[in-house]
């Protein structure tokens, strides 16, 4: 190849290398580099660990409100699936004529919702990035026992994610 040709091919690179630098390392934002946004949320799908904690439990409509964040503390996005477990018991204080049964029985009421199928029950609502509302549609505390025996309230949630499910503790109405 020509001497000249590969000179002058070197020479316009160099040029053309330089151009479009100002030598200003500034960015637009006053020479403070803006790190990029740090996660504070993690879909169901992929969380390693469920935590739930209940905020609000009203024993008599069934309404729920808790939040779900993972081991990480990062708020529990889209969470579909769970099974919730409602319980009712006789008021505890209260005697009773039956000694040996009274205060071994209750109700029970369940709602289940598998995504994959479509087949939900109740309705579960995010509220706000990792923040949860459960409407117990149709819950009827005297369909299985005496109207108004019922005094006592308890919740079973299970929130199921793809990689992991939250411990299934019961707890009392708030």
């Amino acid at each position: 190849m020509n001497e000249k040709l590969l000179t002058g091919l070197l020479a316009t690179a160099l040029i053309c290398g330089g151009c479009g630098s100002d030598d200003n390392d500034n960015d637009d934002n006053g020479g403070e580099i803006t790190p990029p946004p740090v996660a504070d949320t993690i879909d169901a799908g992929e969380a390693l660990a469920i935590n739930l904690t209940l905020a609000e439990f009203d024993g008599e409509t069934g309404t729920l409100n808790f939040a779900l964040k993972d081991d990480a503390g990062l708020a529990i996005t889209n969470a579909k699936d769970y099974r919730i477990v409602y319980f009712g018991f006789p008021d505890s204080t209260t005697a009773s004529s039956k000694a040996k049964a009274w205060k071994h029985w209750h109700v029970t009421q369940s709602y289940l919702c598998d995504s994959a199928e479509g087949d939900c029950q109740g309705v579960l609502t995010e509220t706000d990035k990792g923040q949860y509302s459960f409407d117990a549609t149709d819950l009827n505390w005297d369909a299985n026992t005496a109207p108004g025996s019922v005094k006592e309230y308890k919740v079973g949630i299970e929130i199921k994610g793809a990689k992991a499910t939250n411990e299934l503790v019961l707890l009392p109405s708030t």
